[in-house]
């Protein structure tokens, strides 16, 4: 064992040695560059032989992973790092193992060491991987158009590219990506009904921001995985949550991050529908604690397009009811927690938008939530009792502000109440 330890040691220092060989290598030295490169061809075999580099060397491969913050700044197609990354992605399309090798070495990065001294890295390991797997789901995806896909020689790919962005849904930020990934599901769905056997997939709940096409089938294989139960289960998507949610917040879609590849832009009504579908698979505690905590303003932005003239109101209710059936009265009394919302429902009294916004919020409670067809009698219930909390929390204001100007709906309280 000791043995092997060394040798894998000595396989580093050779590699860190062909790269500095490589610094002060006269490019026109023809004979140079063959000693240099019968080097690599050497190092190449004693290290991964006919094993995957992920499978089979993992060890070496981890720390090999530093030396990619360079990939960009050397363009020739011989280079240490190219032939390197040319290898590893090859093997990538055909072998899950590698694919996951390859996803927690990064997130080891991630959580070892500080983001201001392995950003960049990341960030080139983000964008090799998105180019890879967008490239090889054109590929698929012309395969499939031109009819020359063959299910006993492509299936194997198929498989690895909905495994490593069903399972890696942050992947999902690249727009190319985004936009070939929902052509490929469609495509692939087409062929046969997708299916899960046992194992979760967080990107299966991704696929319900897509159009609704892939909506569906998000759907029915989120129900076939049921419903997260805690906020740990969130983290793969909360790059995405972050993102959606930024957008609901936003009347204009922020601009655009300066990458080197387009950022995922979603239109907001796939929001919305994506955010409300979501939310029927989310037990309680993984939506208290995986989004009302960590975007308090998300409640804040679902009350204001209830509470104004929003085009966007249809949605912004049923996104209301899901969450009157998770949380029930807890939603209101939760809500106050964050001073947010605390702000800008209750305490906000400049120019009268704090009575606007109850008023507006409990007509809809007592005079809409009754009589639609859409709510169920607990939720009508439900919606009374938190008018009623409303009411009462004028009352209990300093100075108390009860809602006299919703005086008119006296009669709706007393047939409801």
């Amino acid at each position: 064992m000791a043995k092997k330890v060394a040798s894998r040691r000595e396989l580093l220092e050779r590699w860190r040695g062909i790269e500095e060989e490589e610094e002060e290598t006269d490019d026109t030295d023809p004979s140079m560059r063959r000693r240099l490169h019968k080097r690599k061809e050497e190092w190449f075999a004693d290290a991964f032989s006919e094993n995957h580099i992920w499978c089979g060397s993992w060890d070496i491969m981890g720390p090999l992973l530093e030396t990619f913050y360079n990939y960009f700044k050397d363009d020739r197609n011989d280079s240490p790092l190219r032939l390197l990354w040319k290898r590893i992605s090859e093997e990538m399309r055909h072998c899950i193992q590698c694919v996951s090798q390859h996803h927690q070495a990064q997130e080891m990065y991630s959580t070892e060491y500080e983001l201001c001294t392995i950003g960049p890295l990341l960030d080139v390991l983000r964008s090799l991987d998105e180019e890879r797997v967008t490239q090889h789901l054109r590929e698929i995806n012309e395969r499939l158009v031109r009819q020359e896909y063959d299910p006993v020689c492509d299936n194997a790919e198929v498989v690895n590219l909905m495994y490593e962005v069903l399972m890696f849904p942050a992947l999902l930020d690249d727009q190319a990506l985004f936009i070939d990934f929902e052509k490929f599901i469609e495509a692939v769905d087409d062929m046969h009904e997708l299916a899960l056997a046992g194992q979760q997939f967080p990107g299966v709940y991704a696929l319900l921001f897509f159009n609704r096409r892939v909506r569906t089938v998000g759907h029915r294989l989120a129900k076939c995985m049921g419903k997260m139960r805690r906020a740990v289960d969130l983290e793969p998507l909360q790059p995405l949550l972050k993102k959606f949610i930024g957008f609901l917040e936003n009347e204009v879609l922020p601009s655009p991050l300066e990458t080197s590849r387009p950022r995922a832009r979603l239109d907001r009504l796939p929001i919305w529908l994506g955010i409300t579908s979501l939310l029927e698979f989310l037990e309680p505690p993984a939506f208290e604690e995986g989004i009302l905590e960590r975007y308090p303003i998300f409640l804040d932005i679902v009350l204001n397009h209830i509470s104004g003239d929003s085009p966007e109101f249809s949605h912004a209710v049923s996104c209301l009811r899901e969450l009157f059936k998770m949380l029930g009265c807890k939603l209101w009394l939760r809500a106050t927690l964050s001073p947010s919302v605390m702000r800008n429902t209750l305490l906000a009294l400049q120019d009268g938008e704090h009575e606007k916004q109850r008023r507006h919020f409990l007509y809809f409670l007592l005079h809409q939530v009754p009589v639609s067809s859409n709510f169920s009698v607990l939720t009508r219930k439900t919606a009374c009792k938190i008018a009623l909390l409303i009411i009462h929390r004028g009352y209990k204001m300093n100075p108390p502000c009860p809602p006299f100007e919703c005086a008119h709906m006296c009669n709706r309280w007393e047939c409801s109440l």
